[in-house]
């Protein structure tokens, strides 16, 4: 079974690869990574740990010492207030993460998250868009009609600026994965008709090459899910580093748009998504 990798990875692994060259693990900084989320008419969900320098072995022994099992973690929507529980869960790698059971998300409501360990305080705030719907799903044949391109549109609210993500899910995922640069800001079709065509995204960001296509015959669940700005920049900015690391001839810059004050770098975001089911054809 393949499970979605953790931001600790990734951002291990990619995001300080500035530290590639003999002598200068000096510049790697202890931090904290947070991914988070809280989704409308769902409970949140976190998970915490520590990034790693670039030269260190990450095997299932170092990743044990690196995710943060005891913190304290709270989401409060100004009026109520939840400590979320620590949890053990296979859909993800590391399989640890912190998850209500009590406050749901609602669209139009700011959600504050807190976390305390170790004598830090981390904090972020996001907010729950209004919910996006996709006009039509297509798909185009590819490889001589064995493989399936997915294609979508829809109509941009010109009332508002909007930020979008797209994710998929097929056969026994049990998580939704975000399509090849999955985000989209609504800076350049504000008000109008928008069409995307999507790429399947990697189920891990660790692997150079990745499938782009679906089989045909393949049923498809397509997620699209509003954003706020703060989760666009940081997914953009994020994306940016991941292609940029993958690439030798292109330096990892480490500039990642985050909004989790305190000593971290990471994300807490809102969505408020509707999904569709299609099939590859």
């Amino acid at each position: 079974m393949m499970r979605k990798l953790s931001l600790l990875l990734v951002i291990s692994l990619s995001l300080f690869a500035c530290a590639k060259e003999e002598g200068k693990m000096k510049y790697y900084k202890p931090k904290f990574v947070v991914e988070g989320w809280i989704e409308e008419g769902a409970f949140p969900y976190v998970m915490l740990s520590h990034n790693l320098p670039f030269f260190t072995a990450v095997d299932s022994a170092q990743l044990a010492e690196v995710v943060i099992r005891w913190a304290k973690v709270s989401v409060s929507d100004g009026e109520n207030t939840e400590i979320l529980s620590a949890t053990k869960d296979s859909r993800y790698f590391p399989p640890y993460g912190y998850k209500g059971s009590e406050l749901k998300g609602v669209a139009g409501k700011t959600y504050t998250l807190k976390i305390e360990y170790a004598g830090n305080v981390l904090t972020a705030e996001t907010r729950i868009e209004e919910k996006p719907a996709l006009d039509s799903i297509w798909f185009s044949p590819k490889e001589n009609g064995t493989k399936q391109q997915l294609n979508v549109r829809f109509k941009d609210n010109p009332e508002a600026v909007n930020y979008y993500r797209l994710f998929t899910r097929q056969g026994d995922d049990q998580i939704f994965y975000p399509t090849l640069l999955s985000v989209q800001s609504d800076k350049n079709f504000n008000g109008k008709n928008y069409s995307v065509q999507v790429n399947r995204g990697p189920k891990n960001n660790l692997k150079i090459t990745n499938e782009p296509f679906f089989n045909t015959g393949d049923t498809v669940f397509v997620k699209f899910a509003s954003i706020p700005e703060s989760a666009f920049k940081f997914w953009s900015s994020f994306n940016d580093e991941v292609i940029g690391a993958s690439n030798p001839l292109v330096g990892s810059t480490g500039k990642i748009n985050h909004n989790i004050q305190g000593p971290a770098i990471g994300i807490w975001t809102g969505y408020n998504s509707t999904v569709y089911r299609v099939i590859a054809k």
